[in-house]
């Protein structure tokens, strides 16, 4: 007989992921909301994963494992969406690790506030250890937040492994877009807010997201930058009627923009690396390193660092504690 479906399907999509794999899929073992089904797609790893995959299937119903051969991170997930079953589909990254509570407690949110068509959480980053390095609280958080970037024309990017989002949601709109790799969830959130139902950040820490030293390169770190300008470049465009742009065309239209715009984007640009830069080095334990990024960061673009500083005095919303 088939299995009622789930509450909440979690899918993983995984590429030679074995060193923090065991401990991941042990986070989502543990959560207190027990009915879910946890979907790990192996996109042809030639390390260990494919052997731990297998261990953790054997012992718990609820892992379900898809093999595949390598095809990039769109097609992986894309597959995970088509055989997940539930109403909810809930993201994590083989390195990452999920709060106890978080399944419940995402749950709880969407229950809470039906016209959302997803929902991401604030996170605390770890280093390869798990040791803690601090707490991100994105935006927006409400209704009246989100309404306030859209009127601004500002990009939003969601951290994806926090997410919980419709399947069906995900599906109707093609699920992800190989060609926008590597900003595949960006541009699918996008389309979703494009459907008018809102994305919202609930106010916990839900998720531990690990750092790597090598996680992103500079070359694919600038890719990512400019492939979520060009999404949110047409989704502005399409709410106001205009033309939006293939890829290579956004490229064109950016380097023909006055030597002012360029400037000021190609500061955008250094900004971004160097808040990055600057995490990776405090989860490498160089603190000084770390804060010379972060004070050459704020000089390139105050305002963020300022709106940084201004949620970081905030009261805390503390990570759930057990029950």
């Amino acid at each position: 007989m088939t299995r009622a479906a789930p509450r909440v399907s979690v899918v993983m999509p995984i590429y030679n992921g074995a060193a923090y794999l065991a401990a991941s899929i042990d986070s989502v073992l543990a959560q207190t909301q027990d009915d879910f089904e946890l979907i790990l797609v192996d996109d042809g790893s030639t390390d260990e994963t494919a052997r731990i995959i297998a261990r953790y299937a054997a012992q718990d119903q609820r892992v379900r494992p898809i093999a595949k051969a390598n095809s990039g991170i769109a097609d992986t997930l894309n597959q995970g969406l088509a055989v997940a079953r539930a109403d909810w589909v809930a993201r994590l990254d083989s390195d990452d690790l999920m709060v106890p509570q978080r399944l419940e407690r995402q749950l709880a949110f969407v229950a809470a506030n039906p016209d959302l068509v997803a929902a991401g959480s604030y996170y605390e980053i770890i280093d390869p250890a798990g040791a803690r390095h601090g707490s991100r609280t994105p935006l927006p958080r409400s209704r009246e937040e989100l309404q306030r970037f859209l009127v601004a024309r500002e990009p939003l990017s969601f951290l994806h492994p926090s997410m919980i989002f419709r399947r069906q949601t995900a599906i109707d709109l093609g699920g992800y877009d190989k060609r926008t790799e590597p900003a595949e969830d960006v541009d699918l959130f996008a389309r979703m807010l494009a459907t008018g139902a809102p994305i919202l950040i609930q106010p916990e820490i839900l998720l531990y997201y690990r750092v790597h030293a090598n996680a992103v390169s500079a070359r694919s770190a600038t890719r990512q930058f400019m492939s979520v300008r060009w999404t949110y470049h047409n989704f502005y465009a399409a709410r106001e009627g205009r033309p939006t742009l293939a890829y290579d065309a956004f490229i064109e239209h950016e380097r023909r923009r006055p030597w002012r715009d360029r400037l000021a984007l190609k500061a955008q640009l250094l900004s971004d690396g160097l808040y990055r830069r600057s995490t990776i080095a405090l989860v490498g334990g160089r603190k000084p390193l770390a804060l010379a990024y972060l004070a050459l960061a704020s000089t390139l673009r105050p305002g963020k660092a300022i709106r940084r500083a201004l949620r970081s005095v905030m009261p805390s919303h503390p990570t759930p504690k057990s029950s």
